[in-house]
């Protein structure tokens, strides 16, 4: 069975997208926003509106650089919009991120912007670098209650990393003032890609340590407890990696990495559902967290179904249903690091990497049955070879960001290329990619086989 989706070439607008991470969301007027990121020092990141009843796609914002009053020849551009996409009183919120990783341009890096974007009008509003420097990876959220933005601030500088550490910022909406809530942990550099604010105010959050161990944090949950002001750690708390479909053990050494991989608040925002995916400890389950059940003991964390190796590629459609994406094997799924497979040359992929777009009831009671929509193909039959951001309405459409073979050069990535880039993938065990991206002159653009597209599919 096959899963029909409507996709549009990106590089086709710009050449330079090359991925796009978290960074989708449905707001209340039907559409789809999401942003398309790229590493080139060329351009920076581009912000677009898809209406899925007429599949019409509108350019907001072709350069988040300027959108932030900045000038891309004099200063590294804003090239991810790596964060989720929150929606409140008629306002979207986002962050900016770096994205031009060589030393030159993250000492030159000005810092991480937050930004609202105004439905009903088209405006958009800069809060600001939120600390010099320093990038934002990637968590927002908005407290409903106090009207404060929340979002996790991290030095990428040497200087930085070595003398201060990763910091909790809550900013004013009506005032925009910034205020540092602490850093987190109290030494070293951690990473939070999502947040769940609750009910009362209080965010959580957990430290997110793939790319950055952090030997202090093995499964914590963290807590900024709005009435006490304080940011407060549960220690060790997050459940422990188990597989589909039976519950074998997860390896035992991912337990040191338990972190949310993806979260999104159920509606009246008393639970939310997350994932510990493979890059998180190795879970695969879905799971819902109550905060107001005992955290200590486990009773807060409540398993929904087991659905198999998971990162970003996931959505929730506000009602009742998460939908997912994955290899058709669950073992190549926890296998495989699709980033590094969608540069391998077809002779060296040695399994089958078709992608199944899947979904599972959010209902604790129901029985846990995964659907399975299908192999994912476009109208044009291209091979798609990464899914890397998602997002879905409670009307069955489901919109999808990612990587698929290009039929032209028009619609191929032009991607940055630099020698770090390279060492660190080799360094993953994936060295295949060089073949593809490997380059005669150290940072430079090669035209690539794969382009970025956004693709829409109605289930219902």
């Amino acid at each position: 069975m096959d899963c029909t989706v409507h996709s549009i070439a990106l590089n086709k607008i710009v050449k330079y997208f090359d991925g796009q991470w978290q960074g989708m969301a449905t707001a209340s007027d039907g559409a789809c926003y999401f942003g398309a990121s790229t590493h080139s020092p060329l351009h920076g990141a581009s912000f677009f509106k898809f209406e899925p009843a007429t599949r019409k796609l509108t350019i907001l914002a072709e350069d988040m650089t300027e959108v932030c009053g900045e000038d891309r020849s004099r200063t590294p551009p804003q090239g991810k919009i790596h964060s989720p996409i929150i929606e409140f009183d008629g306002w979207l919120y986002l962050t900016t991120h770096l994205s031009n990783y060589w030393e030159k341009a993250i000492n030159a890096y000005t810092g991480a912007h937050v930004i609202g974007y105004e439905l009903s009008t088209g405006r958009f509003r800069d809060f600001g670098v939120v600390r010099e420097g320093y990038s934002i990876y990637s968590a927002i959220d908005v407290d409903r209650i106090n009207k404060k933005l929340y979002v996790f601030v991290v030095p990428w500088r040497s200087a930085d990393v070595e003398n201060d550490g990763s910091h909790l910022y809550q900013l004013d909406i009506a005032t925009g003032a910034k205020a540092d809530l602490g850093r987190v942990p109290p030494k070293g550099r951690g990473a939070c890609i999502w947040f769940f604010i609750d009910n009362k105010g209080d965010c959580w959050f957990t430290l997110w340590k793939h790319h950055w161990p952090l030997p202090s944090d093995e499964g914590d949950l963290y807590q900024f407890d709005a009435r006490a002001g304080a940011i407060r750690c549960h220690k060790g708390v997050l459940p422990i990696g188990l597989l589909a479909p039976d519950g074998a053990p997860a390896p035992e050494r991912l337990r040191c990495e338990r972190s949310w991989t993806w979260a999104q608040p159920l509606p009246g925002n008393k639970q939310c559902l997350f994932t510990m995916g493979w890059l998180g400890g190795g879970d695969e389950r879905l799971w819902i967290f109550d905060p107001d059940r005992d955290i200590e003991s486990g009773d807060a964390f409540q398993p929904i179904a087991y659905i198999g190796a998971t990162f970003h590629s996931l959505a929730y459609d506000k009602k009742d249903r998460v939908y997912f994406v994955q290899f058709r094997d669950l073992n190549d799924a926890r296998t495989h690091y699709s980033e590094a497979t969608r540069d391998y040359v077809r002779e060296d992929i040695k399994f089958n990497d078709q992608l199944h777009l899947r979904s599972v009831s959010t209902d604790p009671d129901a029985d846990g049955r995964i659907l399975d929509h299908g192999r994912i193909v476009d109208q044009d039959n291209r091979h798609i070879s990464m899914i890397e951001s998602m997002a879905a309405d409670d009307k069955g459409n489901v919109f999808m960001h990612g990587s698929w073979h290009a039929q032209s050069p028009e619609e191929a990535s032009y991607a940055y290329v630099w020698q770090e880039l390279l060492d660190y993938l080799t360094d993953l065990g994936f060295p295949n990619v060089l073949k593809t991206l490997h380059v005669a002159q150290d940072h430079t653009h090669k035209l690539l086989h794969r382009g970025q597209f956004f693709s829409h599919a109605n289930i219902s």
